[in-house]
């Protein structure tokens, strides 16, 4: 189980700063955003997703893939803003559990390090189905329709369609732009056959390289060596970020209309591991080192390290501020919204030895993120605990 490794993960330098973390995604990602305004309304966010961007960005043929698909949906939007909105708010649910699954994946995948070359192969095989099939499939689905919305001005209901269907029958006139999407660069099958190979188990794994099997009734047949194998294992991980972070830009200009056709916020769910990793990233980012976070009893734990040059009252007075994200990301996730009572956050030293705590209950913190609260009514119900510090 990696369900904490994700977070230790996690860079921390205090050689970049957060005004250097905002000049980079100002640098890289404002010209996706349509107004200041809302493009300031989400640096935090962006601060994560600019991870995602560094890791497809250098590469050309994948950053014009990016690129075309964010175009594509803006496109859309200049050409029919209503229904173009109104096809992002009905497939919301639906790309937002993708998220989940690929968060899901990553926090039970064991790990490999141990395994022999064999079942390191069987489980990145695994890895390909959950990947193309879980979270791929159903971001196509939109660009898919999207692209018909475009080209041919008609709005495709393509819901029941399988996934090679999918690939069939995107018009030819996108096709040269989208390869990547539709075949891996090396063998060029297509990305529908590879969910199909690893879903089937249709592969054959020899002690220098594997066999895989794929088609109907004309069944072709593929020798692949190992490190030919684990680059397929990357593209198809690749095209989920492009054609991922192409949608979320889009969704975070129009987020607004998007809620308003789904009637508010209250039945959206968001996986709470993928909200904490956010706000620990960006805790770091301001200077905060991450340590580990716990469960005790019904309050969930973060542990960091104060900032560098603060003293622990007024490293603890700013990580305190964690709080009110920390309670939505628990009271977001129905699966976890039972489970705790309080959030608190603990400065510790190089030892895991607390120096000081804030804590604060979640309906409080709900209370005041719905402007129930004054910001003194709200400090007066956290509860400070500073110990003895130089």
């Amino acid at each position: 189980m990696r369900r904490y490794k994700i977070y230790e993960d996690l860079g921390f330098s205090t050689e970049f700063s957060v005004e250097d973390w905002n000049a980079l995604i100002k640098l890289k990602l404002r010209k996706y955003f349509t107004e200041d305004l809302v493009f300031e309304e989400n640096k935090e966010i962006l601060r994560t997703e600019i991870i995602n961007y560094i890791k497809f960005c250098t590469q050309e043929e994948y950053f014009k893939l990016f690129e075309w698909t964010f175009d594509l949906f803006k496109d859309c939007i200049l050409l029919d803003r209503q229904k173009s909105i109104k096809i992002l708010a009905d497939s919301f649910d639906d790309i937002s559990n993708t998220d989940m699954r690929w968060m899901t994946n990553f926090l039970i995948q064991p790990d490999s390090s141990n395994f022999s070359e064999r079942d390191k192969i069987s489980y990145y095989f695994k890895a390909i189905d959950e990947t193309l099939e879980g979270a791929f499939k159903p971001r196509f689905i939109l660009l898919h329709k999207l692209i018909n919305l475009k080209l041919n001005q008609t709005i495709v209901d393509n819901s029941s369609f399988d996934f090679g269907k999918l690939i069939r029958e995107l018009p030819s006139q996108a096709r040269g732009y989208v390869s990547l999407f539709l075949e891996d660069p090396l063998f060029s099958i297509p990305t529908n056959q590879w969910r199909n190979i690893a879903a089937h188990k249709s592969f054959t794994i020899n002690t220098d390289n594997i066999v895989v099997e794929y088609g109907r009734g004309n069944i072709h047949s593929k020798t692949i060596s190992y490190s030919d194998f684990y680059k397929i294992v990357q593209w198809t991980q690749d095209i989920y970020r492009v054609i991922r972070l192409a949608q979320v830009l889009t969704d975070l200009n129009y987020i607004r209309e998007i809620v308003e056709i789904l009637g508010g916020t209250e039945n959206m769910n968001i996986r709470f591991e993928a909200s904490l990793l956010s706000i620990i990233h960006n805790m770091q980012i301001v200077g905060f080192k991450f340590v580990s976070n716990e469960e005790q009893n019904e309050t969930f734990c973060l542990n960091v390290k104060g900032k560098v040059n603060y003293d622990v009252k007024s490293s603890l007075i700013h990580a305190s501020q964690c709080l009110d994200q920390l309670s939505r990301a628990i009271y977001n996730d129905k699966f976890v919204r039972d489970t705790f009572q309080k959030t608190k956050i603990n400065i510790v030293d190089d030892s895991g030895n607390i120096l000081a705590s804030a804590t604060i209950s979640i309906e409080t913190a709900l209370k005041r993120a719905q402007g129930g609260l004054t910001v003194k009514e709200y400090l007066s119900k956290m509860e400070f605990d500073i110990k003895n510090y130089s």
